[in-house]
């Protein structure tokens, strides 16, 4: 069982009532008390359950607001916990997806990394080298500080707490002076239409970003070909490489390319499936 897998499974089997022990973990799972463990020790640490002695409890309203932080409960958790639900669901493929992207990062390059989940995975990987990164994603800028020769560029305006990412209004700005050979990008959706988006405060960001950029290269793992979405970013001719993973649909493979659109496909390994995952601030 992969461990995101494994985690919903144990999030399902908690009650906000009583304590579920490590042992009725360990049986429910069929993996070992270590692993519970480590399970129960991450998830407490993201907020999504109440670790106790010998097991843990799900966590309901009454619970939650004795525990998160006040800033937590101003928000709801509509962002930090929104994000990490991300960055656990389809974790092993954005992995993949990331490995594949650093091909296209080589030392000097300035690039424009794109807030997200898969980018951000992408990021957790990089090297410490020379690379000069523009970045409006707080959660990217917090991945990168460890790496002293890595130079972080980011625009200057107002924090949205919700996307955790830094958005300028305006038209002036150090982005207008800024050129990236490359920009990586996420999305909600790929269709025919285009890469798409339901936030509609990423839009006009994304579009000035593109702008600034020689290569477009979208991170999409497969469950966003032909997601939900309504609001068109780009056109697929604005496109220049799409990595996705080795779930896509065969049609949906014809379309892209008779788009005209490089797509790189990445094979998840075993590494991919049973690595940590790149936690946000950790």
């Amino acid at each position: 069982m992969h461990f995101q897998d494994r985690w919903k499974r144990i999030i399902d089997e908690l009650s906000p009532d009583r304590v579920t022990s490590v042992d009725e973990l360990t049986e429910r799972l069929d993996v070992s008390p270590a692993t519970i463990r480590r399970d129960l020790t991450e998830l407490d640490e993201l907020g999504y359950l109440m670790r106790v002695r010998g097991g843990a409890m799900r966590i309901d309203s009454k619970n939650y607001n004795v525990k998160a932080n006040e800033e937590k409960r101003q928000d709801g958790l509509t962002g930090q916990s929104a994000f990490l639900d991300s960055v656990i669901t389809n974790a092993a493929a954005k992995r993949a997806i990331a490995r594949v992207a650093l091909e296209f990062v080589s030392p000097n390059l300035s690039m424009i990394i794109d807030g997200g989940t898969t980018t951000y995975s992408m990021a957790s990987l990089m090297a410490n080298e020379p690379y000069h990164v523009m970045t409006t994603s707080i959660a990217i800028l917090q991945c990168l500080m460890d790496r002293p020769q890595v130079k972080v560029t980011i625009p200057g305006g107002e924090f949205f707490r919700k996307q955790s990412i830094v958005l300028n209004p305006y038209e002036d700005g150090i982005l207008q002076h800024f050129t990236a050979a490359r920009m990586f990008i996420g999305c909600q959706s790929l269709t025919k239409n285009g890469l798409l988006q339901t936030d509609t405060l990423l839009i006009q960001s994304e579009r000035r970003l593109m702008e600034r950029a020689n290569e477009i290269i979208v991170l999409a793992d497969s469950s966003k070909i032909n997601a939900p979405a309504s609001l068109s970013v780009c056109p697929l001719s604005d496109i220049d490489v799409l990595i996705t993973d080795e779930h896509i649909a065969p049609d949906a493979l014809q379309w892209l390319k008779a788009a005209g659109i490089d797509v790189r496909i990445a094979h998840l390994t075993a590494e991919d499936r049973n690595a940590p995952l790149p936690l946000p601030g950790r």
